[in-house]
């Protein structure tokens, strides 16, 4: 029984620890930063109020302290710092 227990608890701290950058108490993902492309050869780096990302689409709305971005997903870098 010891056995067993030891390796469930081996495997769930495998699994949580796979979660990289997850939040594991409510499920989201926590960034700071975000790089936007905004025209073809021109990025703006933003601080992220909140961010969400819609099912079923490659679309990302990132919130500002004064502005809303909506746009593909391949026109955002998403960024955490320590």
């Amino acid at each position: 029984m010891k056995k067993l227990m030891t390796i469930a608890l081996i495997a769930s701290m495998a699994i949580i620890s796979g979660c990289g950058n997850m939040d594991i108490i409510d499920w989201h993902w926590r960034f700071d930063k975000a790089r936007i492309k905004v025209n073809d050869n021109e990025w703006q780096e933003v601080k992220i109020k909140n961010w969400h990302d819609y099912d079923n689409s490659d679309m990302i709305a990132i919130e500002t302290d004064t502005q809303v971005f909506v746009t593909h997903s391949a026109n955002v870098i998403l960024i955490k710092t320590k």
